[in-house]
């Protein structure tokens, strides 16, 4: 598919409809055959009108694709682990330890040579640790900001 410009133009590839359900084009409300490439969940007629809805598409379909880039690489991370036997206390320790030992950075080679598998696994694994640090430390900034986890004053 073709991934929408900076000037905010729609995807121009529409995925042709392989059921027999009729659809709606999300524009103009006529039958329509084809939906967004890009997030797979809003029906066009027509190239023209999928670029005319762009401007009130756009969040949801930016929303959409990034929950499924999510879910895929959640699949990919859990079979990693589950290929690796990286759930073990032993394994999740050792990984641990090698995260937050004070080296700025792990490298994906680094990591790929020390668990067994190969670098583009280990880019996904890492990538995906990081997904969960960064919503980790937001939850916590958010706790915060609302309150809770706020040190008690000693009396």
């Amino acid at each position: 598919h073709t991934t929408p410009s900076r000037q905010s133009t729609a995807p121009m590839s529409l995925s042709a409809n392989s059921s027999s359900t009729k659809k709606t084009c999300q524009a103009c409300g006529k039958d329509a055959s084809k939906k967004c490439s890009r997030c797979s969940t809003v029906w066009y007629c027509s190239p023209e009108c999928q670029r005319q809805d762009w401007k009130s598409h756009k969040p949801v379909c930016n929303s959409e694709y990034q929950m499924q880039q999510y879910e895929l690489h959640k699949k990919a991370f859990d079979a990693i682990t589950e290929k690796y036997n990286l759930k073990t206390e032993e394994k999740s320790t050792e990984i641990a330890e090698l995260l937050t030992s004070g080296t700025d950075n792990v490298t994906a080679k680094e990591f790929a040579e020390r668990f067994g598998m190969d670098v583009q696994e280990a880019v996904v694994f890492l990538e995906w640790v990081k997904v969960g640090v960064k919503f980790k430390e937001q939850s916590i900034d958010a706790a915060k900001k609302a309150g809770f986890g706020a040190q008690q004053t000693s009396r």
